[in-house]
């Protein structure tokens, strides 16, 4: 498997200026020079820093007045972000996200031989997909799959192996469906099964992943458990069990 570890400067401004609320930030570290940046792209242009995908709104079509306003609008943002990318706001935010850019690159490289093994053992996947990830600030909090083999990743390392073990639960999204039952497979193989074998804490408690699927990795737990015990382990046979299993699936 392969990864490709890069910046794209206008999904990182993107990212950057939508991030806003406290919820979005990962760590205080360098959260001023983030601020900074965002009211200096503010003080250019509100319209068009408003003008941002997940900035808008329906109601600037009110404004505007057509979509064909609209679209005049959003044409803007080319010439805005090029602005943009010159400040010396810009170019502090770049050279932290370059830095964080060359640690995940060198945690998941000196990690790779046996996080891999780990994931092949608990999962016998096929581990010849490219991926490339697009980097974004480590102080606020991202994390996707894409259509494409793309993941988009940006966090504060809260624990040893962090962005290791969520860049495996970001792949790993790419060999599963959308289901919730699939979803807290992904959590246990990756944020609990992968954490502990790399150091990490046992578990039960279940202190991450989405709350809306506690539920399911408890009713998961026993299977999940039963499943690791086993020394000729299939992972096919296993997902499908737990899929059929009324209980789990029931919200």
């Amino acid at each position: 498997m392969t990864l490709d570890f890069k910046i794209n400067q206008d999904y990182l401004i993107a990212h950057t200026l939508v991030s806003t609320d406290s919820g979005h930030f990962s760590s205080e570290g360098n959260k001023k020079d983030i601020i900074a940046f965002q009211d200096y792209a503010w003080s250019v242009s509100e319209d068009l820093y408003n003008s941002i995908p997940e900035r808008t709104s329906i109601e600037t079509l009110l404004k505007l007045g057509s979509f064909s306003e609209y679209a005049k609008r959003v044409s803007q943002l080319d010439d805005y972000f090029a602005k943009l990318k010159q400040s010396k706001e810009f170019k502090i935010i770049l050279d932290q996200v370059e830095k964080y850019r060359r640690f995940c690159e060198n945690e998941w490289n000196k990690n790779y031989e046996k996080t891999s093994k780990i994931i092949q053992d608990l999962t016998q996947f096929n581990l010849e997909y490219k991926f490339t990830v697009l980097i974004t600030h480590p102080s606020l909090r991202n994390g996707r799959s894409l259509e494409g083999n793309k993941i988009v990743w940006g966090h504060a390392e809260d624990w040893p192996n962090y962005t290791v073990v969520y860049l495996w639960h970001e792949i790993l999204h790419s060999y599963f469906g959308k289901s919730e039952v699939e979803h807290a497979l992904v959590e246990l193989l990756t944020d609990y099964e992968l954490r502990r074998q790399l150091g990490g804490p046992e578990y039960p408690p279940f202190t991450e992943g989405h709350d809306y699927l506690h539920s399911i990795r408890e009713k998961l737990l026993p299977y999940w458990k039963k499943y690791l015990a086993q020394d000729n382990k299939n992972f096919a046979e296993f997902r499908k069990e737990v899929e059929k299993i009324r209980e789990i699936n029931k919200k």
